[in-house]
C-alpha cells in the first residue's frame, strides 16, 4: 500500500484522477486506460461478488462507492500509486489500481478482492492511520478475506511446513516505518516474490486462526480509533506474539 497524507481517505465516492481514464459505459465504478476495455468488462462482471465477499468478512458495507482503476502499463501503475518493483495491485492516495498483468491471469478476481479488503479498511481509518497497523494484519486479513489473493505462489501446506520448521513471520503489534514492514525470525529468501507470497500466506493462516475469536470485533475497535496494540489486547487478552505462539500450538495439534 502507499502512504497518503494525514487526512486522506478514499471516501468521497469519486476518483481524483478520473479525467485521466475512460469510464466503462455500463458501470461508472470501473475506470480504464485506452485499450483496456475488455479487462474493464472482466472486472465489472466480478466486482459485485467480490465486494459482497469482503463485506461479509469485514462485517459491514463499504463506506462509500467503490472505484477501480485499470492501468495499461507498469509506468501507468507506478505513476498513480507511487510504487515500483513487483507490486501489481494497490490502494494508494489516488484510489484502487490494478495493473494489466493482474487481469491477464485467471486469478484476477482474488487479486481484486485483496485490494478491496484494504480499501474497506482505509475508507474507515485513512491510509495514514493504517501505517501504524502491522503489515501482517493488513495482508493477513486481505489474503484471508479474498481467499488467497496475493499468496498464490505458496500453498497453505508450504506455509505451515515453513512455520513448523521454525521459519515464519513475526507478529508485531505496530507498523514499521524505518525497519522492515515484514519482520521475520529468519533470513529472507533472495527470491523476493516468493518470500512475499510466503509472508502473505503465513499471515492469512494466522488471521484465519484469529478471525473466529474476535476478528470483526477487532476491526470495529480499530475503526473506532483505538491503537492497534490496545484493540488487539482488548479483544484477545494477549499480544499478537502470544497469540501467534498459540497458533503454532494449534498447528501441531491439528497434524
Amino acid at each position: 500500500m502507499s502512504t497518503g497524507c494525514d487526512n486522506f481517505s478514499p471516501l468521497e465516492g469519486r476518483s481524483p484522477v478520473k479525467d485521466e481514464f475512460n469510464t466503462l459505459a455500463i458501470d461508472d465504478r470501473i475506470l480504464f486506460k485506452p485499450g483496456m476495455e475488455e479487462s474493464a468488462l472482466l472486472i465489472q462482471k466480478v466486482l459485485d461478488s467480490q465486494i459482497k465477499l469482503i463485506e461479509g468478512v469485514h462485517g459491514g458495507p463499504f463506506s462509500k462507492k467503490v472505484i477501480v482503476h485499470i492501468c495499461d502499463t507498469r509506468e501507468c501503475f507506478n505513476l498513480y500509486t507511487g510504487l515500483k518493483g513487483g507490486i501489481l495491485a494497490a490502494v494508494a492516495s489516488n484510489g484502487l489500481f490494478l495493473s494489466s498483468y493482474v487481469i491477464s491471469n485467471e486469478d484476477y478476481p482474488i487479486w481484486l478482492a485483496h485490494e478491496l479488503s484494504h480499501l474497506h479498511l482505509f475508507q474507515k481509518i485513512s491510509i495514514f492511520n493504517a501505517t501504524f497497523i502491522p503489515q501482517w494484519y493488513h495482508d493477513g486479513l486481505a489474503t484471508f478475506a479474498s481467499k488467497g489473493g496475493g499468496a498464490t505462489r505458496v500453498s497453505k501446506k508450504q506455509a505451515l511446513d515453513s512455520i513448523q520448521a521454525g521459519n515464519h513471520i513475526v507478529a508485531a503489534d505496530k507498523g514499521a516505518f524505518i525497519s522492515t514492514r515484514w519482520p521475520l525470525n529468519h533470513p529472507a529468501s533472495e527470491d523476493a516474490w516468493t518470500q512475499q507470497h510466503m509472508d502473505y500466506r503465513q499471515a492469512s493462516l494466522f488471521y484465519e486462526f484469529l478471525h473466529p475469536q474476535g476478528g470483526v470485533k477487532l476491526l470495529r475497535a480499530i475503526e473506532s480509533g483505538e491503537k492497534f496494540s490496545d484493540a488487539f489486547w482488548s479483544v484477545y487478552g494477549k499480544t499478537p506474539e502470544e497469540m501467534f505462539q498459540l497458533f503454532k500450538v494449534s498447528i501441531r495439534s491439528n497434524e
